[in-house]
């Protein structure tokens, strides 16, 4: 091959490649959230102790059921966790968001406009990683996933596990 062959096939890709990065660094839409959707999401059951879990036995999840009692719909806006080592789902109305993680790991938490129609319910889904942290994470731990909802308090899920190898 040519010389002036080599340097426009290495100018043509890096400009592909720029290009792609120029796409993806765009910014999303953001979803938008209906004004009149204020009503309060509840949950009878907010934490949950896994008991003793094995990091070899691999990811143990749980699911939190929520309630919208209000007469208005309930928006749940934006849904992240305490650590890298849990993720958490939505579902609601054949609906599904996530998996959303920690705020600053893999990027950030996207804002979401799920609704929970009026005396509906939804599911969080909680998903733990034992083995996440390797040799470090053996013994007790505690993590959360914290739920925002528009005009309202956030709701806040926690759970335990003892970790063994």
């Amino acid at each position: 091959m040519s010389p002036k062959i080599v340097i426009g096939t290495v100018i043509a890709i890096m400009v592909l490649i720029i290009g792609a990065a120029f796409g993806l660094s765009r910014p999303q839409a953001k979803p938008e959230v209906n004004p009149e959707s204020s009503g309060k999401l509840t949950a009878s059951e907010t934490f949950y102790d896994f008991g003793s879990i094995s990091m070899a036995k691999g990811v143990v999840s749980k699911k939190f059921t929520v309630t919208n009692d209000d007469s208005r719909a309930a928006t749940i806006t934006k849904m992240f966790t305490s650590c890298m080592c849990t993720k958490a789902k939505l579902s609601t109305g054949g609906q599904e968001w996530g998996p959303y993680g920690m705020p600053g790991h893999g990027g950030s938490v996207p804002k979401i406009a799920a609704e929970i129609a009026a005396d509906q319910t939804g599911e969080v889904e909680v998903i733990f990683d034992p083995a996440a942290h390797g040799p470090a994470g053996i013994g007790q731990i505690e993590r959360t996933v914290t739920v925002e909802q528009n005009g309202q308090a956030p709701l806040t899920f926690g759970f335990r596990a003892m970790v063994t190898p």
